[in-house]
């Protein structure tokens, strides 16, 4: 038997972590009453999840047509996040009465849903738009956040055509 090294347990410490994190955005779908689901896949490691980030903050940020969620150029990350107008929505469902197992599980959703999936601009390799959508490429040759959907809508389908060719032009300055 081979002895695990830190980056090992790291490594299977994050792919926990993501793997729950998966699970709490599954369930999302059931915390905001059918009003809101999400998915996410993607099996590059450099995609992280992250902080919130203020759309101050970005060199470029740029809101879905449906207005669920921006995609941010910051200073070495990209990142999508749900909009301000999505997170209102969800504060603003009525509660209804549940027990304690229901409301840890949307208390841990509302925790993962405020937060960003960001990947290193360092590892992005091309950005372009085409088809009527975003795509993006790693170092390695394999799509970045290649099945990212709020509400069943892919995102890098959901932005108009001028955003994104803005997005494209400013990723491509840095």
């Amino acid at each position: 038997m081979q002895p695990y090294g830190l980056a090992a347990v790291f490594d299977y410490m994050k792919t926990t972590a993501t793997c729950l994190l998966a699970l709490l955005l599954m369930s999302s779908a059931a915390f905001a009453q059918g009003s809101l689901s999400i998915s996410l896949s993607s099996d590059d490691p450099r995609t992280e999840m992250g902080p919130r980030h203020d759309l101050r903050d970005a060199r470029l940020a740029i809101t879905s047509r449906d207005g669920s969620t921006v995609f941010l150029l910051l200073d070495d990350v990209i990142a999508v996040q749900l909009s301000d107008r999505a997170l209102k929505n969800l504060d603003s469902k009525k509660k209804e009465e549940t027990g304690f197992l229901e409301e840890l599980l949307a208390a841990g959703v509302k925790l993962a849903v405020g937060k960003s999936v960001e990947y290193p601009i360092a590892h992005i390799r091309t950005i372009e738009y085409r088809d009527g959508a975003l795509r993006l490429m790693s170092d390695q040759n394999k799509p970045v956040f290649s099945d990212l959907k709020v509400n069943g809508t892919d995102i890098l389908r959901n932005f108009s055509s001028a955003d994104a060719a803005r997005m494209v032009t400013a990723l491509r300055a840095r």
